[in-house]
């Protein structure tokens, strides 16, 4: 019996070792961009540029690249390699091949005001029960008032909390340390993006944060209410309609015994 279970189990792990390996296969076939075609032989960066319309120099020769289509123009980058392979490490762009881009985003990026709001969510409260060799997990789900922040005044359950939203841009410039290797060195915060490109003239594609008045990045608190899951907002709704029928406490019971389990409420 335990040579047949055991002939079972590595049949099981023989297939699973399979399928993976397929699996990775398939992956790396799919995963790998195509190369094209190319006669420079010197050191030299292709143009790349991204369907938003950024462009960067990348010494690769894939038709496709994080995002970033390959073009035939190319620029000699002999004897700046190293600063070549930081670039695109650090997946950078240079400011001022990409202004026009970076300025028409600031003047879109405007500021805004955001107003805090509250909701419930069930707090999951885990319990264990052991009866013989059996033990069995259930929560109960308590109501639990959470907070968060929308950009929509006549959102329900406001608190009357307000905030102003204001973007700033960053830069980078690459220095040389005291070992020659190269270092990316970011600025401050600005509100516009001209005010460092002449001494930082790198932006990442991720050039900018939304602050408060404080200067601070504006955080969601407890996570926004609409990023609750199906399942959550499901428990939310019948507290709420449970709630309504009648003042008795509410509870959400989930149950786990061996491999079944079910949902329980009572």
């Amino acid at each position: 019996m335990n040579i047949k279970l055991n002939l079972k189990k590595f049949l099981s792990l023989k297939g699973t070792a399979l399928a993976l390996a397929l699996t990775l296969s398939t992956t790396a076939l799919t995963g790998c961009s195509k190369k094209a075609e190319c006669n420079i032989t010197n050191p030299h960066a292709h143009l790349y540029t991204s369907e938003q319309g950024y462009i960067r120099y990348i010494d690769k020769e894939y038709l496709s690249y994080e995002g970033f289509t390959r073009n035939e123009e190319s620029i000699s980058i002999e004897g700046e390699e190293e600063l070549y392979r930081l670039l695109d490490k650090k997946d950078l762009l240079k400011i001022s091949d990409n202004l026009d881009l970076i300025l028409e985003s600031q003047e879109k990026n405007k500021d805004y005001m955001e107003y805090r709001y509250r909701y419930i969510f069930m707090q999951p409260i885990p319990h264990t029960r052991k009866i013989g060799k059996v033990t069995t997990t259930y929560f109960t789900y308590i109501p639990m008032t959470r907070h968060s922040w929308t950009s929509n005044p006549n959102h329900s359950r406001l608190t009357g909390e307000q905030r102003l939203c204001h973007y700033v841009y960053i830069g980078y410039k690459i220095e040389k340390n005291e070992k020659g290797k190269y270092v990316l060195i970011p600025s401050d915060y600005v509100d516009d993006i001209r005010e460092i490109m002449d001494e930082y003239p790198y932006i990442t594609t991720k050039y900018y944060k939304i602050v408060n008045l404080s200067g601070e990045e504006v955080d969601y608190e407890d996570g926004k209410e609409e990023d609750l899951t199906d399942e959550e907002k499901k428990r939310i709704e019948d507290y709420n309609n449970q709630s309504k029928q009648n003042e008795e406490p509410y509870r959400l019971v989930k149950k786990y015994n061996n491999h079944n389990s079910n949902m329980l409420t009572s």
